[in-house]
Parts: C-alpha cells; sequence; structure tokens
C-alpha cells in the first residue's frame, strides 16, 4: 500500500500547469490541472495527491496508521519476550556459574580433608582455608556445605 501512495505522489498529476494558470499571465500562483476546472471555471476537487478526494487520502491515511500501530504492536510484544528471554538466559548463565565455583569450592575442601586426614601436622586452619574470592562472597565451609548460598 505504501508502493501505491509512493507511486501515485510520484506520477503527481496534480502539478500539471495549464497556461494561464502562469503567475505570468496574472493567474493563481498555484497549479491546477485544466481537467480539474468545470465549463464555468469553478475548481472541482479532484485528485488530491493521487486520490479523487480529500476523504478517500484521509481514509488511505487511517488504514495506513491502523495498520502501522498493529505492526508496532506486535514489534513491542516482540522486544518484550526478547528482553525477558535475555534476562532468564543471563539468570541461567549467572546460576551455572554460581553452582560451578560451589562445586570447584566444594571439590577444594573434600580435598583439604583428605590430605588433611593423611598429614597430621598441618594446622587446621590452614586444611579448611577457602580461595580468597570465595572469602569476599562470604562462603565458609559451613556456607557451602549446608548449600545456603546455591541458587539452582
Amino acid at each position: 500500500s505504501y508502493l501505491e501512495w509512493q507511486e501515485r505522489l510520484q506520477s503527481r498529476p496534480w502539478t500539471d500547469r495549464n497556461p494561464e494558470d502562469s503567475p505570468d499571465s496574472g493567474g493563481d500562483v498555484f497549479s491546477v490541472p485544466a481537467a480539474l476546472r468545470s465549463e464555468n471555471s469553478d475548481l472541482a476537487v479532484r485528485n488530491i495527491c493521487g486520490f479523487d478526494t480529500i476523504d478517500d487520502a484521509l481514509e488511505f491515511l487511517r488504514k495506513e496508521l491502523r495498520e502501522m500501530q498493529v505492526q508496532d504492536n506486535r514489534l513491542a510484544r516482540q522486544l518484550i519476550r526478547l528482553r525477558v528471554e535475555i534476562h532468564r538466559l543471563k539468570v541461567e548463565q549467572v546460576c551455572h556459574r554460581h553452582k560451578e565455583m560451589l562445586d570447584d569450592a566444594t571439590y577444594e575442601l573434600e580435598e583439604c580433608e583428605e590430605e588433611s586426614d593423611l598429614l597430621c601436622d598441618i594446622p587446621m586452619k590452614a586444611a579448611f582455608a577457602l580461595s580468597t574470592p570465595l572469602k569476599h562472597l562470604g562462603l565458609t565451609k559451613m556456607n557451602i556445605n549446608s548449600r545456603r548460598f546455591s541458587l539452582c
């Protein structure tokens, strides 16, 4: 429908000049096609921007506006769905990374416990020490074992 309107607009039938309408001859400054003049020189309003009447042009614009609003609503719903999906994927990714970090910390603690059973001369504090990034997150041996911080 936009292409039809563009074709009508580019054909520009309303810009055909009549020699008696030229500014030099004292006629009107705007051009009116000869086909639009009635016999007694009254202007007949026709073919406005490619439409027969102003009402036809307005109806076409209303129809186009409704179609654009429907398309706009459809795109807005699609963008909202995409935003929700992106948020869900981000949460899943953070959950997966957090779970891996907790599993790594648990594995390290289990290794430390096994090594402490084998080597009795290791201080208890060093055996249960967590890596620095986990300490900054507030994780302790009890937290990891009780899985209080697990998001999954």
